[in-house]
């Protein structure tokens, strides 16, 4: 299972609430009063306990073992919610399965040695306390698990045996409009910088055989230990699925970036990724048709009037396919 495929996580009430409704249901019809009551308490326990334990081991069981994972995978959930944060609140949910299986264990026998239906219905009681208590306990790591769910399911998909295509550059250098222009990615785009809050997907069909192209939060020429959390998914992607950068270059000015700056970025990531294919686009060219520099083999881009799209689509399948 991947990440985005984690099923509904439940708080803690909800999932009291649910076990406590199920054993409600349970009935004996054994005529002797006391008999019946030591037969209803052992099933309601057992019952309580198994459908609190079930569900805390399946929520441990789908979220995806540290040891298998893709170090990219890896690296987002690092920067999205936190690795150890989140082994800790998976360890918190199976200590608390332990925990209740071990207080129904011990509270079945009591249960079977009461004489009296009150005192049965009082060791039977005294078990749901404790198996609650031991729930509420761990409260906060279930909401935990419920929002990294939550982000979980807004990460891209990212097929590593599939070609991937990384857009990099810096903030506002219209990598999301060229995103949505060229593939299936749809990622927000507005006028100022670090509208990209993650790494977002597309994808461009070419005949049997899909590219893989992927939006990354704009990038500052600065050491990584500077970079905030949103510029290291992006540096995430080019470390860890080796893809083809599509570096762009804001030449119109508008970016709120100086060439130089962008410039800079550019030096940085190329010596960087040296191993890597490389293209270099010249965006938003419209607003300058002459700008240029001297990157070799560069593609002027507009989405506004279509300029170089198709262009930059054929160069892409002819690195991947050709």
């Amino acid at each position: 299972m991947n990440l985005q495929e984690i099923p509904t996580i439940a708080t803690a009430d909800e999932l009291i609430d649910r076990a406590l409704r199920r054993a409600s249901r349970v009935e004996e019809t054994v005529r002797n009063t006391d008999y019946r009551a030591r037969l209803t308490a052992v099933r309601k326990i057992h019952s309580v306990a198994d459908n609190i334990a079930n569900p805390l081991q399946s929520y441990v069981k789908v979220f995806p073992s540290f040891d298998n994972i893709h170090p990219f995978d890896r690296s987002i959930i690092d920067l999205t919610v936190g690795v150890d944060k989140l082994r800790k609140a998976l360890g918190a949910a199976d200590w608390a399965r332990k925990e209740v299986l071990m207080i129904g264990t011990k509270y079945v026998p009591k249960a079977r040695a009461r004489k009296s239906a009150e005192n049965t219905m009082k060791i039977m009681s005294e078990a749901y306390t404790k198996m609650t208590n031991v729930i509420r306990q761990i409260s906060k790591h279930l909401d935990f698990l419920i929002s990294a769910r939550s982000i979980f399911r807004n990460l891209p998909n990212v097929n590593t045996d599939q070609p991937v295509a990384v857009f990099a550059g810096a903030p506002n250098v219209g990598k999301s409009s060229l995103i949505r222009a060229i593939s299936t990615g749809k990622p927000e785009v507005k006028s100022y910088p670090f509208t990209t809050k993650g790494v977002s997907l597309g994808h461009i069909k070419v005949k049997y055989d899909i590219i893989q192209v992927m939006d990354t939060p704009g990038l500052l020429d600065r050491p990584d230990i500077d970079r905030n959390d949103m510029e290291k998914q992006g540096i995430a992607a080019l470390d860890h699925l080796e893809p083809v950068i599509v570096f762009l270059t804001d030449l119109s000015g508008t970016s709120g970036y100086s060439i130089d700056t962008q410039k800079a970025l550019h030096s940085e990531l190329k010596a960087r990724y040296s191993d890597y294919n490389w293209l270099d686009i010249y965006s938003k060219s419209d607003l300058d048709p002459e700008a240029s520099l001297d990157y070799s083999n560069a593609i002027s881009v507009s989405v506004m009037d279509d300029t170089g799209v198709d262009t930059l689509k054929s160069e892409l399948k002819n690195i991947f396919f050709e």
